[in-house]
């Protein structure tokens, strides 16, 4: 009878190391994907911002390049002899003046996009902080049902011993 006892508990006991052992490899597997799911994230904000900056660079030099050439225009209107030509030049001018302003609506644009993809970098830490924190409480919820179950268990073996002696006292 005491050989059955025994082995029930170690039955319990390998039952509970069963269940920790799932639970911890779940977590790990859970945590690995999310480092995953974060690395990832975090690799197209950071090239969205690459070519956000690269695009903004671009977009300067050709606004730079525009305004040389509107400028060298507005000499050659100054310079410009008959009424034909002149506006021929401030056709070409206000072609360029509609460039540049298209360039400044596209870097408007980018500055928001840019705005947007730090909002999201700081949504996605704290949803890592959260997560985080949830993987923190689970754990202590886990522990102290393990020691729950491991005070249930010295319990029982405490009744059983109890028992015991006064099966022993009772015989005696």
């Amino acid at each position: 009878k005491a050989l059955e006892q025994e082995t029930r508990l170690a039955e319990k006991e390998a039952k509970l190391d069963e269940r920790k052992a799932k639970v911890e490899k779940s977590r790990e597997a859970f945590f690995e994907y999310e480092a995953k799911m974060a690395a990832e994230q975090e690799a197209r904000i950071e090239e969205a911002e690459r070519k956000a900056l690269a695009e903004a660079k671009k977009d300067e030099e050709e606004a730079e390049r525009l305004k040389a050439v509107e400028q060298k225009l507005e000499e050659e209107v100054t310079r410009a002899m008959t009424k034909k030509e002149k506006m021929a030049k401030q056709k070409e001018a206000r072609r360029i003046l509609a460039e540049e302003r298209k360039l400044e609506r596209k870097e408007k644009r980018a500055e928001r996009e840019e705005r947007i993809y730090l909002a999201e970098e700081e949504q996605e830490k704290k949803i890592l902080q959260e997560k985080a924190a949830a993987a923190r409480a689970e754990e202590e919820r886990f522990e102290a049902l393990e020691k729950e179950y491991e005070r249930a268990t010295e319990l029982a073996k405490e009744d059983e011993l109890e028992l015991r002696l006064a099966k022993k006292f009772l015989t005696n």
